[in-house]
C-alpha cells in the first residue's frame, strides 16, 4: 500500500519545527515516532505546521495527542497551527462530545492540547515551569 504522508523535521535553536503533509491515519500512525526521537536536550518548543495535512482520522489524532502529551512531560511547549478544514472538523467533532463544565467555563475536550494558541501554550508552560521551581525550592527548605 502506498503511503500518502510526509513529515519534515527541522531544528531552529530551541524550536523543533515539524511540517505534516498528506494523510495522518491508521497506515501512517508510526510516522510521528521520528518527531519524538528528535526530542533532545535544549528543545523548548515543538511547533507543528498543519497547512499541508489534508486528512486525519481518529488514529492519527490520538498519535498527535500522544506526541503533544509526551512533549509536555519533557517540558516542551507544543503548538499546532494552520489547520485545514477536515482535521479541524474532526477536532471540533470530538470536542463536541464532551459536555460543558458546570462551573460555566467553556467546554474543554481532549483535543484542547492541539487547539491552543501560541500565547496559551507559552502561558501554560511558564506556569508549569513556575510550579516545578516552586516545588524544588520547597523541597530544599525541608
Amino acid at each position: 500500500m502506498e503511503c500518502d504522508f510526509d513529515i519534515t523535521v527541522r531544528r531552529y535553536g530551541p524550536t523543533l519545527h515539524v511540517t505534516l503533509a498528506g494523510e495522518l491515519d491508521l497506515d501512517t500512525r508510526s510516522a510521528l515516532d521520528d518527531v519524538q526521537a528528535a526530542f533532545t536536550e535544549g528543545v523548548a518548543v515543538l511547533a507543528c505546521d498543519m497547512q499541508r495535512l489534508t486528512f486525519m482520522d481518529v488514529t492519527g489524532m490520538h498519535r498527535l495527542l500522544d506526541l503533544a502529551r509526551r512533549a509536555g512531560e519533557r517540558g516542551i511547549a507544543f503548538l499546532a497551527y494552520n489547520w485545514r478544514p477536515q482535521p479541524r472538523r474532526l477536532l471540533d467533532l470530538v470536542d463536541s462530545l464532551y459536555p460543558p463544565e458546570r462551573t460555566g467555563k467553556p467546554r474543554t475536550g481532549p483535543t484542547s492540547l492541539l487547539s491552543r494558541t501560541l500565547r496559551n501554550a507559552v502561558t501554560s508552560h511558564r506556569a508549569t515551569g513556575a510550579e516545578t521551581v516552586h516545588a524544588a525550592v520547597s523541597r530544599r527548605r525541608l
